[in-house]
């Protein structure tokens, strides 16, 4: 973990941390609030429960849960560009709501929302859903292959003959 002399917190204006979860590296406010920034896409590598062993700064960060009222820290800037970020719904009907920047796709998860992403009924029946058609699409390509195998085997018998 080390200081990133780059960013400041944007929820409670205190220096992130460049940290590393899971190969992928982050921005976070372990001294302060406890939020998170992503950049564009990194959030879908850890907003589900792995089946890994635990990952020792994930749990770290999954037990910093002192966020910064969303009504006392005003409206949040972009750490990457500047760019007023929105507020919106992570997923519909979750009640988890995070700040995204609508310019470079980054989304700042304040303390203790990763948290809830991760043990939330909705998110987790999409994961659930997410992750069988992945095995589906997985097992359709392979025969697939197998079946062009097949096919290109016969092409070559018959050209023997």
């Amino acid at each position: 973990m080390s200081t990133n002399e780059g960013f400041t917190c944007p929820a409670c204006r205190k220096q992130l941390q460049t940290v590393t979860i899971c190969d992928t590296e982050l921005e976070a406010c372990t001294n302060g609030c406890g939020g998170i920034w992503f950049d564009a896409a990194e959030l879908f590598r850890l907003h589900r429960p792995t089946d890994g062993a635990p990952d020792p700064m994930l749990e770290k960060l999954l037990a910093l849960s002192s966020p910064a009222s969303q009504a006392t820290r005003g409206k949040l800037s972009c750490i990457k560009c500047g760019t007023p970020m929105k507020t919106h719904e992570y997923r519909e009907n979750s009640g988890i709501f995070v700040d995204e920047c609508y310019a470079c796709g980054g989304i700042w998860l304040d303390g203790g929302e990763l948290k809830a992403i991760r043990e939330n009924p909705a998110v987790l029946q999409s994961n659930q859903e997410r992750a069988q058609m992945e095995r589906d699409f997985a097992k359709k390509v392979q025969d697939e292959k197998i079946r062009l195998a097949e096919e290109a085997k016969k092409r070559a018998s018959r050209r023997r003959i």
